[in-house]
């Protein structure tokens, strides 16, 4: 009986692991158009923070939304880093990304460093400060 509750420890420990792969964002609305926050750039992709100190801390992936402009607009985005900013697009869900890590939008790749629920998928951005 005590090994069968240790394995079933064990097969529990390994399934939640497996589905704890992205984190759900109490604060996010993934029905909006628009989506406002404090932006880094990082590998392809941005980062989407709602307070600016977030931007500071190196563990702080898990309080933002990942996403991309349109490849062309996305290589000159590197200059947003540190600012705050609006983005117009729409936000997906990670679970209908086209690859098994990644998600495409017009040209870019989305890794979604943030592991959210969703990405955005933007169209333009509006610098704020």
């Amino acid at each position: 009986m005590k090994r069968f509750a240790i394995a079933a420890l064990g097969v529990l420990a390994l399934s939640a692991c497996a589905t704890a792969s992205t984190l759900p964002d109490p604060d996010f609305d993934a029905s909006a158009n628009s989506f406002t926050g404090w932006v880094r750039v990082s590998g392809g992709e941005f980062q989407l923070f709602k307070e600016q100190r977030d931007l500071r801390e190196s563990a702080a992936p898990l309080r933002c939304v990942s996403g991309a402009l349109p490849r062309n607009a996305q290589e000159a985005a590197g200059d947003l880093n540190g600012t705050q900013v609006t983005f117009t697009g729409r936000a997906v869900a990670w679970s209908e990304r086209d690859g098994v890590q990644t998600m495409t939008h017009e040209g870019a790749r989305i890794q979604n460093l943030c592991r959210n629920d969703y990405v955005i998928k933007a169209q333009s951005v509006r610098v704020l400060r």
